[in-house]
């Protein structure tokens, strides 16, 4: 089996982190807690930190060489990082900030429709964002659609039950609403009250394969945007939904 292949089974076994939460920020600083910090190599005075798209890793720049270091700072792996999406090692910290920044969704071949996701807009430029129903920094997010050219934009919106029970019942009702366009204009809204009648023995299938699409594009927090040329933001996007899209 190619390595290629290893990675990509080793993702699809593992389940969605029930501990993802919601979050403002970018993708440079959202998960670098206070203790990674502290345990890094003191050799440098300023840590340069990229988060990298998988769940709990950051790599450091430590004097022109590579470290990675898990988010609660216990582990540092040597080495380097060799990116199978891009069939490369990243050897250095421009590397990492170069093609970890990007998630290749044209060359994943991902069937976003296999997801059943929410949709707003018709436009050529595609763009994805992963929410949670009780998510108020998604909800802010989704609120910046109404700036949107939709003729210029298709976004889909997978809603996630990361953030705890109220989320995973909520987002079930949703996934099996009998009147799946009220559902999906209510993830898109951020309804959190609305009440919908539900299918009876609802196939779960696009649910599993959220979750299992989640965990293979490193979707750690919500919201979660990944741009029509790949580039992705970890939390809202500080200057808006649309400056962010534009911002190429």
């Amino acid at each position: 089996m190619s390595l290629k292949k290893c990675f990509l089974a080793a993702s699809l076994i593992a389940a969605f982190a029930s501990s993802s939460f919601a979050s403002t920020g970018s993708s440079t600083d959202t998960v670098f807690t206070e203790n990674a910090s502290k345990a890094a190599p003191k050799n440098a005075q300023q840590l340069k930190r990229f988060v990298v798209p998988t769940n709990g890793l950051i790599a450091l720049d430590v004097d022109g060489k590579v470290n990675i270091i898990s988010s609660n700072g216990r582990f540092v792996l040597k080495g380097y990082l060799y990116d199978t999406w891009a069939k490369k090692p990243l050897e250095t910290f421009s590397d990492v900030a170069k093609y970890a920044s990007i998630i290749p969704m044209k060359e994943l071949n991902l069937n976003i429709a296999d997801l059943q996701p929410a949709v707003w807009g018709s436009g050529p430029e595609k763009v994805m964002i992963f929410t949670d129903p009780n998510c108020p920094y998604c909800h802010e997010v989704l609120k910046g659609l109404a700036d949107l050219d939709p003729n210029k934009y298709t976004v889909s919106v997978v809603s996630l039950g990361a953030l705890g029970e109220s989320s995973k019942k909520r987002n079930q009702e949703l996934y099996c609403a009998s009147d799946r366009y009220r559902a999906d204009r209510a993830i898109i809204s951020g309804d959190r009250t609305t009440r919908f009648d539900q299918v009876k023995d609802c196939d779960q299938t696009a649910m599993i394969r959220r979750n299992i699409t989640a965990q293979v594009l490193g979707v750690s927090m919500v919201p979660f945007i990944i741009r029509d040329d790949g580039h992705y933001s970890i939390g809202k996007p500080s200057q808006g939904l649309k400056d962010y899209l534009e911002s190429k």
